[in-house]
């Protein structure tokens, strides 16, 4: 049998046939199946009667979901298309609006101008009096003073152990004078190195500071407050050098006992239990 002849017999078809299945297709526009992408855009209105307080809302096309930035390093905030934004302090915010349509994004700026301080509402807060009532320290006899994870699973990377020496005489203090909000951190001493500090989990130089924060009811996850000081790990934190940011949410808190939770939604969090000094 002339097996060359075979091959050459089957083979001219199937080539045929592939020259006109490539002939035969066109170039999928799939971009334009997606839909349209949106187009951002919104308004500010201030709010009568609400002291520093601005109505958001979405002017944009072709979109149907929305999320905010307020410009408080609190990050991005699911909402709908109007949301209500409130300012403690005077200053420019560059409040920024993501808009996503079938077929993509897009994000619009715009400043809004504070004029003047608004404490009131803060200082009549109930988490905020508990949280500025006294000191507070890491838990000596706890279990789990400490635990590392993720949002979704606090403990997932770390579960718990004794504190360092250097770790129980430390203390925080949050309050407010001459139309300033400070947090003051005691190390007594020394100050327990995470593991983005030489010697890694150990006690080291002692990092006391004074720092400003900012105390917000908004929330992006668990939580029933935001607490946020400027700077970054681990020229300041809050428990631990190595938290992942300074972004702080109050999880549960009492007259003896607050559960903190630093890290956005999106990050390596670490839970920790304070009490009171």
């Amino acid at each position: 049998m002339n097996y060359k002849l075979l091959v050459r017999q089957y083979c001219l078809p199937l080539v045929a046939f592939f020259f006109l299945f490539i002939s035969g297709c066109k170039e999928e526009d799939y971009a334009s199946k997606l839909g349209t992408a949106a187009k951002a855009s919104f308004k500010v209105t201030k709010v009568q009667g609400k002291p520093n307080t601005y109505l958001l809302e979405s002017t944009s096309q072709d979109a149907y979901r929305y999320q905010w930035d307020f410009g408080l390093n609190e990050g991005l905030k699911s909402g709908g298309a109007a949301i209500e934004a409130y300012f403690i302090f005077k200053g420019t915010y560059n409040v920024k609006l993501y808009a996503y349509g079938e077929g993509g994004y897009d994000i619009a700026t715009q400043p809004i101008v504070v004029e003047q301080d608004d404490f009131t509402p803060t200082l009549n807060n109930e988490t905020y009096k508990l949280l500025t009532a006294h000191a507070w320290k890491l838990d000596p006899v706890g279990a789990a003073p400490i635990i590392v994870g993720t949002e979704g699973n606090p403990s997932e990377y770390f579960q718990g152990g004794s504190l360092a020496d250097c770790q129980i005489d430390d203390d925080y203090t949050f309050s407010f004078a001459n139309n300033a909000f400070k947090l003051t951190y005691r190390a007594n001493g020394a100050t327990f190195n995470g593991g983005n500090v030489d010697p890694n989990y150990n006690c080291g130089t002692d990092r006391s500071y004074e720092s400003a924060f900012t105390f917000s009811t908004a929330v992006e996850g668990a939580g029933i407050a935001t607490i946020t000081i400027p700077n970054t790990p681990p020229n300041r934190f809050i428990g631990v050098t190595d938290v992942e940011s300074n972004n702080y949410r109050i999880i549960s808190i009492s007259d003896t006992e607050m559960v903190l939770r630093s890290g956005k939604i999106n990050e390596p969090v670490h839970t920790m239990r304070f009490v009171k000094k």
